[in-house]
């Protein structure tokens, strides 16, 4: 099977980065032919991105007017040129509307997928918008597949579920005595919305009211670095907080995973997180907010797998903490984290998943034939004098080339509902954010009632 994965070249750090370059070498191992290309511009960079992902030997995609159109074109001059069997698609939306011209031209003939990797309005928007020519969505948690199929209106038979993956050592005791001082850490994204990094300064009140020592490891970066670090600013001076900053995989195995009591996670709402069955696989407990996305997904379960704290309350969070002190409590929730990564999330338990449902993908019925892609908007007085097509040819012949502020410009995650910048785009994108959560809270709840 000739495979396309599509993915953008911004960021070279994260979850979903870690999963591709885990995932592409296995399904190459096991006889697919997987091309990987990546934008190549002033945001998102080829070079870098192929320097810190040798494996995946990924080729450039480049888009000389940096407009819309010029996208597109790239894209579909791709698949023209490969004609792959199947299109992985990860976080670049220009990828639908090119997949269906080049289909409507006879230059492409396979299938196309996206894989969903966060709970956000947009990427269900862009199902509404670009569903029709969208085969099937991989999701890897259970929740995002429920939403892919009722909110955004894909058939269920087209929704795939298929989890990330860890390497998992051999079952080692945590170290050290908890009772004595209880090594936490908590490692990801320094933002608040979803991560919610301002809680941990009111955790370690929380901790210190209870008289419970405590080291902190945080690893990590982000807009929020700067006013995390003022909070702990105290902690930090005593020694018992760490800010080691953005910390690569192998430092993460060295120095975090395995080297503490316990993984502290006091997101909102998640789709992993993969840095749970990091933690897991190495022996730690994890303490965790009952983050929307862990209902449906049935990995945490407290006082089973681990133990759970209301989203934003410290003071209960705390007191989960606590119990840890007691070492025949913690080797108990080590153990049976680890085997429920061994078993579900294990680098060869995913490779399975993924396999499988590209096979799924490919077995499923050729969709209709779809209507042409959504236009994109004028991107500027060239396409609105000329046309889109024409003016992006007279860009082409002149030299001329948009600058993007941002790689989100450049080559845009998404472009369905919620996307937008403006002030009133903003407000929209909340709402609609702050909607999405409300409905996969009630969906991820596995006891209550959804009629």
């Amino acid at each position: 099977m000739r495979v396309l994965v599509l993915a953008p070249s911004a960021y070279l750090l994260g979850g979903v980065q870690d999963w591709l370059a885990n995932l592409v070498p296995g399904l190459r191992e096991g006889g697919l032919e997987v091309t990987v290309a990546v934008p190549d511009g002033d945001h998102h960079r080829h070079g870098p991105y192929a320097r810190a992902y040798p494996a995946l030997a990924a080729e450039p995609i480049v888009n000389p007017s940096g407009s819309a159109e010029g996208r597109i074109r790239a894209i579909a001059s791709l698949l023209g040129r490969l004609d792959p069997e199947l299109v992985l698609g990860v976080n670049l939306v220009d990828l639908y509307p090119a997949a269906q011209r080049a289909r409507r031209q006879g230059r492409f003939h396979g299938r196309v997928v996206m894989t969903l990797h966060a709970l956000q309005a947009d990427y269900f928007g862009d199902l509404r918008v670009h569903g029709a020519g969208i085969d099937a969505v991989i999701a890897t948690n259970r929740l995002a597949c429920r939403l892919a199929s009722g909110r955004s209106g894909m058939d269920p038979t087209r929704v795939l579920y298929a989890p990330y993956g860890v390497p998992v050592p051999a079952w080692q005791h945590p170290g050290g005595d908890p009772a004595t001082t209880l090594r936490l850490a908590w490692v990801g994204r320094l933002e608040q919305p979803q991560k919610r990094v301002h809680d941990l300064p009111p955790l370690l009140e929380a901790l210190q009211a209870r008289g419970i020592d405590v080291q902190l490891s945080i690893a990590g970066d982000g807009r929020e670095r700067p006013a995390l670090e003022a909070s702990l600013a105290p902690w930090i001076a005593r020694g018992r907080v760490r800010m080691l900053g953005h910390v690569d995989q192998d430092r993460l195995a060295a120095e975090i995973y395995g080297h503490h009591h316990a993984l502290v996670i006091t997101s909102s709402w998640e789709t992993g997180p993969i840095v749970a069955w990091q933690a897991m696989a190495s022996g730690m407990a994890v303490v965790s907010s009952r983050y929307v996305g862990a209902g449906l997904e049935g990995a945490l379960v407290h006082d089973a797998t681990a133990l759970l704290f209301p989203c934003g309350d410290m003071d209960a969070a705390a007191g989960e903490l606590a119990r840890l002190r007691d070492p025949h409590l913690l080797e108990r929730l080590s153990r049976s984290g680890h085997a429920l990564v061994a078993g579900r999330y294990s680098g060869a338990a995913s490779l399975a998943a993924w396999r499988h449902a590209l096979d799924q993908v490919m077995e499923l019925p050729p969709l209709p034939d779809a209507p042409s892609e959504p236009a994109p908007a004028p991107a500027g007085r060239l396409d609105r004098w000329l046309g889109r097509r024409r003016g992006e040819g007279l860009r082409r012949l002149l030299g001329l080339r948009f600058r993007h502020g941002s790689a989100g410009s450049e080559w845009p995650h998404s472009g369905g509902a919620g996307a937008g910048s403006a002030a009133g785009g903003a407000v929209a994108a909340n709402d609609l954010l702050e909607d999405l959560l409300t409905e996969a809270a009630r969906l991820d709840d596995p006891g209550a009632s959804h009629g």
